[in-house]
């Protein structure tokens, strides 16, 4: 893979100006109501990214990856408001109990392969959606959202004052699940994942348990995604029906193919656009439909879905490796016409 000298610096310092922008006032990182969109989208972009480590790494396609995201978001708001437990115990035990369910579901998923695997994910991850939204035990409050006590939530996470809290709550957890991602990959554990999605029989003649590995690669990815989960609903206020639904796991889909698999930093570049999108397009969608613009535009452009598929059809169509696969296209190029103008000359 190429690398440029000086991007690993220069990212650092784009992560340094970002992190302390909220402190010093810097521009649009001092709004509340940005810091507060760019939270949510650091969320999306940590999300992925565990999204990626099954889809992209291992080469499993889940469709209910979004129930684990959901069930860190639940059982934090139950602890805290049910159990009258503080914030970060009812967090860690939430994430605790989501790791565990996310074994079990993955015990169960991977005895079967392909299709009939995604097949299955999706069956686990609709029963959850259903559990939730139709408030089995009186403890989701169904289709309405679980709002989280504020009560025992800490202050400095309360108030347009302190949204900046929330600001690097998100970031942290980008960066957590960033580093924790690359250190799974980077392991002896991360070589297998990739041995069996290139291919599963040739790591099963070497003596390795495609099983194993894979429920491993499931139950992290999992687990991570409570964490998101958790800090979700601390930036959200709430916990909703929708966080479980297909339709999320779909858009976690969308985000890494946007982005392109396997480099870690485009699935996170892929969620964070994906947010910013979709919350962009709903006030486009709003001025298309107030404009005298003919039906046959206006209908369509004012659904924010229509606007972000024909997006993904086009990065499909012409960037097939996603944002980060483009760039390390363009970067390619650009070494190979300065090796050959070095030749010539």
């Amino acid at each position: 893979m190429l690398r440029w000298k000086y991007s690993r610096p220069l990212l650092g310092l784009l992560i340094l100006i970002t992190a302390i922008g909220p402190a010093i006032h810097l521009g649009f990182l001092a709004e509340p109501g940005m810091q507060q969109t760019l939270a949510v989208a650091f969320l999306y972009g940590a999300l992925a990214l565990t999204y990626d480590l099954l889809f992209g790494f291992t080469g499993l396609l889940s469709f209910g990856h979004a129930v684990f995201f959901a069930s860190g978001m639940y059982l934090t708001a139950i602890f805290v408001n049910s159990a009258h437990m503080s914030l970060f115990p009812a967090a860690a035990i939430a994430i605790f109990i989501t790791s565990l369910l996310a074994t079990a579901v993955g015990a169960a998923s991977l005895r079967t392969t392909g299709i009939t695997f995604a097949m299955v994910t999706l069956a686990f991850g609709e029963a959850g959606h259903i559990i939730i939204s139709r408030n089995f035990g009186n403890f989701t409050n169904g289709e309405n959202g679980l709002a989280l006590n504020a009560d025992r939530v800490p202050s400095f996470f309360l108030g347009v004052a302190n949204t900046r809290y929330l600001f690097w709550l998100a970031l942290s957890v980008l960066a957590i699940t960033y580093f924790a991602i690359w250190w799974v990959t980077q392991s002896s554990a991360g070589k297998v994942f990739q041995a069996l999605r290139d291919n599963e029989v040739r790591a099963s003649v070497l003596g390795l348990n495609p099983f194993v590995y894979k429920l491993l690669a499931f139950m992290i990815a999992g687990t991570l995604a409570s964490i998101v989960g958790c800090a979700m609903l601390v930036i959200s206020g709430s916990a909703s029906p929708r966080f479980a639904s297909a339709e999320t796991t779909i858009a976690l889909l969308l985000m890494v193919i946007l982005g392109g698999a396997v480099t870690r930093w485009g699935a996170v570049i892929g969620g964070i656009l994906y947010s910013l999108a979709s919350t962009r397009l709903q006030d486009f969608s709003k001025i298309a439909t107030q404009h005298h613009i003919p039906k046959v535009l206006s209908g369509p452009l004012s659904e924010p879905a229509f606007t972000l598929g024909l997006i993904f059809i086009l990065i499909v169509m012409f960037a097939p490796g996603g944002l980060s696969g483009a760039y390390y296209r363009l970067r390619q190029s650009y070494f190979a016409k300065k090796s050959r103008k070095a030749e010539t000359e």
